[in-house]
C-alpha cells in the first residue's frame, strides 16, 4: 500500500513538472527590464530599482515598453513609519528617475509615487528597505 502511494506521489510531481515546461511568464505578471519589482498602475506601469538609499524609477507602458522622459510627469514622497510624507527630489539620468532615500534610523520607508501622463494619472505605493 506504501509502494502504492509513493509511486501515485511521483506520478503526479512528474505531470506537474511537464504540464508547465515552456512556461516562462505566469499570467498576469509583469517583465522586470532592469532587475526590479513592477508595479502595475491604471495608466502606466512602474519598475522600482532599490540598491541601498538609491531608488530608480522606470515607468513603462503595460505593453512593457519605456516612456520618454518628456512623456511623463512625476512626483514622489516618503513616509517613515509614524511620520509625515515628505517630498523627495527626482533627478533623471540613464532612462531612470533617480533619488536617494534618508531612512533617518528606521529600517524601512514607504513610498509613494504619483505619474502623470497625458492628464492620466496612476499612482504606485510601495516599501523601500535598507
Amino acid at each position: 500500500m506504501i509502494k502504492k502511494i509513493i509511486l501515485f506521489s511521483a506520478l503526479v510531481c512528474s505531470l506537474r513538472v511537464f504540464a508547465h515546461e515552456g512556461h516562462d511568464d505566469a499570467p498576469g505578471s509583469f517583465k522586470a527590464n532592469h532587475g526590479g519589482v513592477v508595479k502595475a498602475g491604471k495608466e502606466i506601469n512602474l519598475e522600482y530599482v532599490v540598491s541601498g538609499s538609491e531608488v530608480k524609477l522606470y515607468p513603462m507602458r503595460h505593453d512593457g515598453k519605456e516612456l520618454a522622459n518628456s512623456d511623463i510627469k512625476i512626483l514622489a514622497h516618503t513616509k517613515l513609519p509614524k511620520g509625515k510624507p515628505e517630498s523627495v527630489k527626482l533627478e533623471y539620468k540613464d532612462g531612470a528617475f533617480v533619488t536617494q532615500v534618508d531612512f533617518k534610523s528606521a529600517y524601512r520607508v514607504e513610498m509613494t509615487v504619483d505619474a502623470d501622463v497625458k492628464d492620466k494619472k496612476s499612482t504606485f505605493k510601495f516599501q523601500v528597505e535598507k
